[in-house]
């Protein structure tokens, strides 16, 4: 009797062990740390679902496209992030889709006046940090207050498509 008993402890033990360190594998799979220019490491997780909108736009500096939406993207980070929304870039090297030298990023950042949040990805760290194959840019998607996303936009970016989909949850216009 008391080694049936202490069998089934174990056993107990050990499943939930098994569980602990096979949710901390899922957790980290899917939510990878990131490098930040401010050096340190961050999680999707530590921005979104903390009740506010998140546009997490996925770009790289030598992409043309990328660099005509980076004023929109930092006026409309500018104008909510106090208060309902705000931008968060990964940043990717676009021929390698590999990730971009620190120290060039720190430098474009500074000359294009971008003060929202960059980290350095590469497109595999990207695809997996957000659950969606990253093969293109820009590409660009949208967490509710609640953390879901809700859309996903690939291409360029404009204020009105931003402005719509933190109002209406879709684009209403599209400008081309």
């Amino acid at each position: 009797m008391v080694i049936a008993i202490f069998k089934k402890k174990c056993l107990c033990i050990f499943t939930l062990i098994s569980l602990v360190l096979t949710w901390t594998a899922f957790s980290q799979e899917h939510n990878p740390l990131l490098e930040g220019l401010d050096g340190k490491q961050h999680t999707l997780s530590e921005y979104i679902g903390k009740g506010k909108w998140v546009v997490v736009n996925v770009w790289a500096t030598a992409c043309p496209y990328c660099r005509r939406e980076l004023f929109d993207l930092a006026s409309f980070h500018d104008r909510h992030y106090e208060k309902d929304a705000m931008v968060l870039g990964l940043t990717l090297e676009l021929e390698s889709f590999g990730i971009p030298e620190k120290e060039y990023l720190a430098n474009f950042a500074s000359t294009y006046l971008i003060d929202y949040p960059l980290l350095l990805v590469s497109g595999e760290i990207a695809s997996r940090a957000i659950g969606v194959p990253v093969n293109t840019v820009p590409i660009t998607f949208f967490y509710n207050p609640k953390g879901k996303m809700v859309y996903q936009m690939n291409g360029e970016i404009t204020t009105q498509i931003l402005e719509d989909i933190i109002k209406n949850g879709k684009p209403l216009y599209r400008e081309n």
